[in-house]
């Protein structure tokens, strides 16, 4: 088996170590600070006594939108959909599940007040035709839940509204939080700022892209696909002149990493909207970041293939065996990892 074996990249977890709800505090989180001669075990709380003025930290301002809702076949059977994006005004894309397979054509409602005809089915995705007054946004963000991964072995619930959302979200559009943002608090940020952190934002809408896993033998092989996103220039002018000042370039999360670097493989130097399909995976040589703010990830996922690609997986490995050790929890609900290649 070599590095570009999808199942070079597996470990165990022992299920006790997924976090299935929130910490009470968000800051209160775990973090592993990492350098290239250390690992300090300490609190998200304390990131204000590691960062130093004229660091640069961008975040994902994307908003979870509660994407998840039931729908039912006049028959009574249950079809339980992921929204994911709108093909037109009245249609929409979505990931379903159920235990038969709906036909084409079919009426899907929810509790008979709002109705969907099955344009067409490809594979788990389905295509559904809006046929209530109101649009699919207006009913998600009433009635859908928020869309909890699977791992999470739990119904989401309302207190899920809040907490799976980071405190700065302000753009609707995606189907999973960025989940490095969930540790910071409004006071943590305000912290930050008047110790001179110089804090900005860019946007990418989470897709299922992002976690979706990878089935390939080959994880060269795997198809990321893309995901929209948005950034101004003035996020790009600071990090170039972060980089020349020898300062840190800190992405908060997997997605404001691929949006920097593809950024700077493109050489973007405006204000730019677009769709990214950065694939990072071992080798690629990083040009925009130099740390990265993440959580732990699941087994043979693009998002560890990623943060393998920062450090070296078997030295990245040593640091996920601590974290078991040391009683962290794992994934979207998880504690952090601070991982700083100018220290």
């Amino acid at each position: 088996m070599d590095s570009r074996d999808t199942e070079y990249y597996d470990y165990h977890l022992p299920s006790d170590r997924i976090a299935t709800k929130p910490k009470l505090n968000r800051a209160d989180s775990k973090m592993m600070y990492v350098t290239k001669t250390n690992v300090q075990h300490t609190n998200f709380n304390q990131l204000d006594q590691i960062l130093e003025a004229g660091d640069v930290l961008i975040l994902n301002n994307t908003r979870v939108i509660p994407a998840r809702i039931i729908l039912e076949k006049e028959s009574g059977g249950r079809v339980e959909i992921l929204y994911s994006s709108d093909v037109n005004e009245r249609c929409f894309e979505a990931i379903f599940k159920s235990s038969r397979r709906p036909a084409i054509g079919i009426i899907l409602n929810f509790k008979k007040k709002f109705f969907f005809k099955v344009d067409n089915i490809i594979n788990n995705k389905i295509f559904l035709q809006n046929l209530s007054d109101k649009s699919i946004h207006e009913i998600l963000e009433t009635h859908g839940e928020m869309p909890l991964p699977n791992y999470i072995k739990r119904p989401a619930n309302v207190e899920d509204k809040k907490t799976y959302q980071t405190v700065y979200a302000q753009v609707n559009g995606s189907v999973a939080a960025p989940t490095a943002g969930l540790h910071f608090t409004k006071d943590l940020i305000k912290k930050l700022i008047s110790k001179g952190i110089d804090i900005d934002y860019c946007t990418l809408n989470i897709s299922y892209n992002t976690f979706r896993p990878i089935k390939t033998n080959r994880i060269n092989d795997h198809n990321i696909g893309s995901e929209k996103f948005k950034i101004s220039k003035s996020v790009i002018d600071k990090i170039i002149e972060a980089k020349k000042l020898n300062k840190r370039v800190i992405a908060v999360g997997t997605t404001v990493t691929r949006v920097l670097e593809y950024c700077f493989t493109k050489k973007i130097q405006n204000d730019y909207e677009g769709e990214v399909d950065l694939y990072i995976t071992p080798g690629y040589n990083f040009k925009a970041i130099n740390c990265l703010i993440t959580n732990y990830h699941l087994p043979k996922s693009t998002l560890l293939l990623l943060v393998s690609s920062f450090i070296d997986f078997n030295y990245l490995m040593t640091l996920y065996k601590s974290a078991i050790e040391n009683d962290y929890k794992f994934y979207s609900y998880g504690d952090s990892m601070f991982i700083d290649k100018m220290l």
